[in-house]
């Protein structure tokens, strides 16, 4: 068997220049030379000298940011022209406060919207308050909330959308997805770095490499001489390279690396969080509403909430409604609560040119449900005129 051996005591016959990265250690730790005279490299010639001073009780690491850190330690996961690389970026920005999370969950968040997620994860008291808005407006939705709360059952598929198109409706949809986001916000925006800081801070303590400082991680790490000749004793011979053999032992130590960027915001999630700021926003807009609808009576048409529950069973608003005779299609944007008229587009099917129009409700009605004598697209006005109504 082949015997490692370590101890040099008659070195003064040999040029320094030539000794072993382990000879240098062990001259270095019973102070027989300067720290100066020594640089330490790996095998295929890289010293990094802009990160690693050497000095007489070890080697001081140091990173200018976690990117920096975290591709020095991992070369193999964290590579230079590699994904890696961009994740180390990512994961930096994210550490640091420089991560756009608000940007990320509005643009999905708008989605999730339109698909009923977001008030899938509306609480009971979030529905009894949309079931006292509804009362006044939509008599049908009112009825079906009452049962379902009285009842004590979840919220199934369908009613879940029509609350979304009754919150579209009275434009708050807006409003509730904005605190969905923030609520997102909240759950990762302290999580994500704590998660990167559990993570990867302390991660290198087995391999004998320890913070510098107690404040901060990943600017300073130190290695003391000690910590360095054990590397040999574990995994080399006198004759490897230091450098070569603390990134082996990192690599057989089997560190947990965090999952890909993206999908950091699933790792590091906290629930109590989200579910905090998700329900105090979204109770501060179903409140502000409910007490606009009591207290501000005199700011809509006495048809408006008449008006409010037809469109409601059309489809709502922001919805594409097919026509009867299938010429056009309609998406109603808004209805003005002073005078009950209602703003739409209409288009003709899988045509991107749309048309804006103003119209009452029975107008409205009568061109999704009747057959069309003219070309809606090109004489939108013989309609206005036939219901006295006036077009944008």
């Amino acid at each position: 068997m082949l015997k490692k051996k370590f101890i040099f005591e008659n070195d003064h016959e040999e040029d320094p220049d030539d000794w072993s990265d382990y000879k240098n250690i062990m001259h270095l730790a019973k102070n027989r030379i300067s720290p100066y005279r020594v640089t330490f490299e790996t095998s295929d010639g890289k010293s990094f000298d802009d990160i690693i001073e050497v000095t007489r009780d070890g080697i001081i690491f140091t990173f200018d940011g976690l990117d920096e850190y975290l591709k020095f330690f991992f070369p193999d996961v964290y590579a230079e022209d590699d994904d890696g690389e961009y994740d180390a970026r990512y994961y930096d920005a994210m550490y640091n406060g420089r991560w756009e999370w608000y940007d990320d969950f509005y643009n999905r968040d708008s989605d999730d919207w339109g698909e009923g997620y977001v008030t899938d994860r509306l609480r009971k008291n979030h529905l009894e308050l949309i079931r006292d808005i509804s009362k006044t407006i939509s008599p049908r939705l009112y009825t079906k909330l009452s049962k379902m709360l009285e009842e004590g059952t979840p919220l199934d598929s369908e009613l879940n959308i029509e609350i979304r198109d009754f919150l579209e409706t009275i434009n708050i949809g807006d409003e509730i997805t904005e605190a969905y986001t923030d609520a997102n916000y909240a759950a990762v925006v302290d999580e994500v770095p704590k998660g990167i800081k559990d993570t990867y801070c302390d991660c290198l303590r087995n391999v004998g490499v320890e913070r510098y400082s107690k404040k901060y991680c990943f600017w300073k790490y130190e290695m003391d001489w000690g910590s360095c000749m054990m590397l040999y004793a574990r995994f080399g011979t006198d004759e490897d390279k230091l450098l070569d053999l603390l990134f082996e032992a990192i690599r057989k130590d089997n560190i947990r690396h965090l999952p890909v960027y993206y999908e950091m915001q699933y790792e590091f999630w906290d629930t109590q969080k989200f579910e905090d700021t998700w329900n105090s926003g979204v109770e501060r807009v179903l409140e502000k509403k409910l007490e606009e609808i009591q207290s501000d009576s005199e700011k809509y048409d006495e048809k408006y909430f008449e008006v409010l529950d037809k469109v409601m069973e059309l489809g709502g608003v922001n919805t594409w409604i097919t026509t009867k005779d299938r010429k056009y299609e309609i998406k109603i944007d808004n209805i003005e609560p002073t005078n009950s008229l209602i703003t739409y587009k209409i288009k003709e099917p899988y045509k991107w040119q749309t048309k804006v129009g103003k119209t009452d409700i029975d107008s409205l009605i009568s061109m999704i449900y009747n057959e069309k004598l003219f070309n809606m697209m090109e004489h939108l006005d013989k309609f206005s005129i036939l219901r006295n109504k006036t077009f944008l």
